[in-house]
Formats: structure tokens, C-alpha cells, sequence
């Protein structure tokens, strides 16, 4: 991959960990078109001045031109209005802008949809480049359906809500096995636990990833009867929860409660 020469909007992923080693966290090439830039667009101009100086940007970070877009920025027509003009002045004027994300790759459970958008509509280049997403990871690891998945995004934060919406996408992952994909704020993530333990059947599974790309990350992936034995929560790290009724699941060798006795006999019998 070769650094841009022609305006574009370069859509940057940043790691999960705020706190990692950027060498560790993102491709060599990321890296170096993120230092070739100096027009940004970001969450938040702080922590994204933060994220370019572990990035070893290579310019005084005054000199970094920054448009703010966020959820509150794109919920007022005026400020997002005046965002998109600037960034297509840049662009028009042959400045590729990078549109930088608080944590994994822009535009994907993130503000930043109806600029890339309004980018298209004017005729200008849009370049995604590699990155982590935590829904991906988390999705990976999980072991459940990943042929057919569906994303929902965040579920309602009022109790009652939450869990009427729980009731509803088990019984569609149990029409067809899709694995529903969702998130949380993660000061509710104690009463999502609450809310999957209390209203989901006991043989539906549900994997929990949290803190992924950081040294506190955790993934597990069990049937709610066993979540109901099992008492951790994620706490307050960002997590991924995934939701699958997925029927095959139930016949595999990892269901069996003697777990890895029963895979070595099923080794000795059929191998």
C-alpha cells in the first residue's frame, strides 16, 4: 500500500487499546498515511492530538488541522453542515483528510456515516484502510454462527425495553441461527448481564468479549445456563455481546460437560 498522492478521504483505524503501542496495534502502511496527513477529522480533538503523538506524528501537533465530528456534531445540521464544507475546501483544494476514530475503524458502530456520505456524493475519493474492529474480533472468537450474522447495534437502555429486545432477536436467531451481534455502554454492562441472565432460555448461547486488544482483554462463550453459574461481568471495559441459537452448536464435541475426556474418546473411536 502506497501513501496517497491524490486527495481522498482516508478512513483511519486507531486501536481498541488507547494505551497500546501503535508499532504493536495497526499495519506499518496505516501508520505512515497517518503521518503523511496534517487535515484530520476527529471525535475529539484532545485525545486525537494524544493518538498522533504515540503515532509519532511528525510535525508539532499545533500544526494538525482538525475538524470535530462527533455524535453531538452530526445531530445538528448547522455544525455538521459547516464540517462537511470544510472538508470538501480541503479536498477541492488537495488536502487528503483523515477521518480518525476513538477506537477501531471509522464509520462502523461510529459517527461519521453522513460525511463519507456527502465525500461520495461530491465526487471525491473515500480509501478505507486495515484496521481492528472489536465487533469482528469479538465474532471471531466466539465460535458461534459466522456465515450469518446480523449487527444491532446498541439495544434500548430502559430495563424493560432491553429486555423485550433480548426476547425478540433470540427467537429470530432461533428461526434461521444467525448470531446477533450488539454492544453496550459500558457503565450498563452490569444490567445487560442481568437482563441476558434473567430472560434468555437456559440453551441459548451468548459470548461476552471484553477489553479486547488490551491486556485485560476476555472472551467467553457459553449457554446461559452456564452463565447463570458463572458470575463475572466485564465491569465497566467495553465489551461485544453476541446471541446465537444455532442448534449445531448444541450437537458439538465442546458441549459435552465432560468436554475435553469426551473429545479424546471421540479421537480414539473415529481417528
Amino acid at each position: 500500500m502506497q501513501t496517497m498522492t491524490s486527495s481522498a478521504l482516508i478512513l483511519l483505524p486507531t486501536a481498541l487499546d488507547p494505551d497500546s503501542d501503535p508499532e504493536q496495534s495497526l499495519p506499518g502502511p496505516v501508520l505512515a498515511q497517518l503521518r503523511s496527513l496534517t487535515h484530520f477529522v476527529v471525535e475529539d480533538a484532545k485525545s486525537a492530538r494524544a493518538w498522533l503523538k504515540r503515532c509519532a506524528w511528525p510535525q508539532p501537533l499545533p500544526q494538525a488541522l482538525m475538524q470535530v465530528w462527533n455524535e453531538h456534531t452530526a445531530q445538528v445540521t448547522a455544525q455538521s453542515e459547516a464540517v462537511i464544507k470544510q472538508v470538501l475546501d480541503w479536498l477541492e483544494a488537495g488536502h487528503s483528510v483523515g477521518l480518525l476514530s476513538e477506537a477501531g475503524l471509522p464509520a462502523i458502530a461510529d459517527p461519521g456515516q453522513a460525511l463519507i456520505a456527502a465525500v461520495h456524493a461530491n465526487g471525491y475519493v473515500v480509501r478505507p484502510l486495515v484496521g481492528p474492529s472489536s465487533i469482528m474480533l469479538a465474532l471471531m472468537a466466539s465460535g458461534l454462527n459466522g456465515q450469518h450474522f446480523e449487527f444491532k447495534g446498541y439495544l434500548p437502555a430502559a430495563s424493560d425495553a432491553r429486555e423485550a429486545s433480548l426476547r425478540s432477536l433470540e427467537r429470530s436467531s432461533q428461526q434461521d441461527g444467525r448470531s446477533i451481534i450488539f454492544i453496550e455502554t459500558p457503565y450498563r454492562n452490569d444490567a445487560m448481564m442481568a437482563s441476558l441472565r434473567a430472560v434468555l432460555s437456559d440453551e441459548t448461547w451468548m459470548c461476552v468479549a471484553s477489553a479486547l486488544g488490551s491486556p485485560k482483554e476476555r472472551v467467553y462463550a457459553k449457554t446461559i445456563a452456564q452463565w447463570k453459574q458463572f458470575a463475572w461481568s466485564p465491569g465497566r471495559d467495553p465489551a461485544v455481546f453476541i446471541l446465537a441459537c444455532n442448534k449445531a452448536k448444541e450437537s458439538r464435541l465442546t458441549k459435552a460437560v465432560g468436554g475435553r475426556h469426551d473429545l479424546k474418546a471421540h479421537r480414539r473411536k473415529h481417528f
